[in-house]
């Protein structure tokens, strides 16, 4: 019980970095506009340098918090895919440490998390999708129901630009953001969704029309 508690207290750490995607996200678009017109060239070159670091994301594997990080990518895997992290730190909660690596290129920030030298949780933020319609709209988000698939939710609406994932007690656990591709009423908007086992447990939206 006390194990389960203090991994619990872990995953609750882990799923905070997850509020970071919105700041990213803002913070982000920010500079953009501060930016001088680059040329089409440039653009296309940078936005495809961004597109592969996001894809980059999907190669890491995560372990079960349970099971010491058991599956998940080693700090050199990671490395290897992502190269020398950006900044490094260390959270300790009851005695179960963790490790958290960031790497940023691009405006984009993929942190990784580990513990027992594996990876228990991987989260991007400050990337946007480039996406030429709205789908997202408020009735669609009320229209999706609890216990749809993530996969279903990636087809209908493509890849999210925030993602969160971590492994616990053999249950993959996801949180994806959508902040491109939403119908906003405001800047901020934002849909979230919350899955466990790949079935929809929760979701919120922001300023969604």
């Amino acid at each position: 019980m006390k194990r389960r508690k203090n991994v619990l207290s872990v995953v609750a750490i882990c799923l905070a970095a997850l509020s970071l995607v919105g700041c990213s996200n803002s913070s982000s678009s920010n500079k953009s506009d501060n930016n001088k017109p680059k040329s089409n060239q440039k653009v296309k070159k940078t936005n495809t340098q961004k597109t592969s670091f996001r894809k980059s994301f999907d190669k890491i594997q995560v372990g079960d918090v349970m099971q010491q990080g058991n599956g998940g990518s080693t700090l050199k895997d990671v490395k290897n895919i992502l190269g020398q992290p950006n900044s490094i730190s260390a959270t300790e909660v009851k005695g179960f440490k963790v490790k958290s690596y960031s790497w940023t290129k691009y405006g984009t920030t993929i942190m990784v998390q580990f513990s027992h030298k594996k990876a228990i949780t991987k989260t991007v933020s400050g990337f946007k999708w480039t996406r030429h319609s709205t789908k997202l709209t408020l009735k669609a988000f009320n229209s999706i129901k609890t216990g749809s698939s993530y996969k279903a939710l990636v087809n209908t609406y493509g890849e999210p630009d925030g993602l969160n994932e971590n492994v616990v007690l053999g249950k993959k656990n996801v949180t994806a953001v959508y902040f491109t591709g939403i119908k906003a009423k405001s800047a901020g908007a934002n849909a979230s969704f919350t899955f466990a086992d790949d079935k929809l447990v929760s979701k919120t939206e922001t300023n969604l029309k």
